[in-house]
């Protein structure tokens, strides 16, 4: 196994205080064969030189500098250098578990799994941390349409792949919630998902940070429009089951969107956009069997008075 090399691209873009613990505990992994590729997105603070400087104390590291594109465009570059038989993604604010690459690997290819999967803790800046992703406590494979239980937490950080999942699939430039879009697709592509139940992926919460701002922004149509996809994506493959529950998803993003954003000018056309997502979701949870009465009610009134919906729910 020790042959098998791993492609780890790491997206940087103004994290100077954070990088060095995140390349440190990449570059310090039990399992030696790696790939690091460190993208600088057009930082203007030292994290560009840094790199450069990681580079120089580890043959493993290859750095690329780019003007800025987004998160998104930053991992798109690095996957075009990488030539790993798996790939790995980490955030560069966060960091890994010493063995999370070599137990990935391990349940990938003993279980003969394209996907594996680690559980993912969130870390504050104060040092605490909690539970954020954490299916299973022991390992286990999830194969048949129950590998789409994984959709529940679409980061690709916390997961190693193997390459021909991501063929021809790449990240949406300029989007937001850039997992949600794809993740679907490659969770489709692979046969059978390895749960190692492993604390392996270490996030930071930290304000300036994406996660670490207002939710509910505009931003946040990107999102209904992943989970939109990702709707279209499951019923057009035959995965029913789990495109009523994106439906459900869709109808939550929608209210919460109704309920937070204040309509502007500027997101008008969003919200137009966004009504006509609806349809998808109000067409085939009405029409289902599995939907409650109490849900086909709030389907209705979301629909036709969705003043009269946001107070009564």
């Amino acid at each position: 196994m020790d042959e098998v090399l791993i492609s780890v691209v790491v997206p940087v873009y103004n994290v100077e205080h954070y990088l060095k613990k995140c390349v440190d505990s990449i570059c310090h992994q039990t399992y030696r064969n790696l790939e690091i590729i460190l993208v600088d997105d057009g930082s203007t603070d030292r994290s560009g030189s840094l790199c450069d400087e990681f580079a120089t104390s580890d043959s493993r590291i290859r750095v690329i500098h780019k003007s800025n594109g987004g998160l998104s465009d930053a991992r798109n570059a690095g996957m075009e250098l990488a030539s790993g038989e798996w790939w790995m993604f980490v955030d560069s604010d966060d960091y890994i578990a010493p063995d999370t690459a070599e137990t990935l690997l391990l349940a990938a290819v003993e279980n003969h799994c394209e996907i594996a999967v680690c559980n993912m803790m969130r870390i504050y800046e104060d040092g605490k941390q909690e539970p954020f992703y954490c299916p299973v406590t022991e390992p286990t494979i999830w194969a048949g349409e129950q590998r789409f239980e994984t959709l529940r937490q679409p980061s690709v950080c916390n997961k190693l792949f193997r390459v021909d999942v991501f063929k021809g699939i790449r990240f949406p430039k300029g989007k937001f919630y850039e997992d949600t879009f794809v993740y679907h697709a490659l969770a489709h592509r692979a046969s059978r998902i390895a749960l190692t139940g492993l604390s392996g992926y270490y996030y930071l919460s930290r304000r300036e940070s994406i996660l670490g701002q207002s939710q509910f922004t505009d931003r946040y149509f990107d999102y209904v429009e992943a989970i939109h996809e990702r709707a279209m994506f499951l019923f057009n493959h035959g995965v029913s089951r789990y495109g009523e529950e994106a439906c459900l998803s869709l109808y939550a993003a929608i209210v919460n969107s109704t309920k937070n954003i204040r309509k502007t000018p500027q997101n008008a056309e969003h919200f137009q956009k966004m009504w006509e997502w609806y349809e998808l979701a109000y067409r085939n949870l009405m029409s289902s069997p599995d939907t409650s009465i109490k849900q086909k009610l709030r389907l209705f009134f979301l629909k036709y008075a969705p003043k009269i919906h946001n107070k009564l729910y």
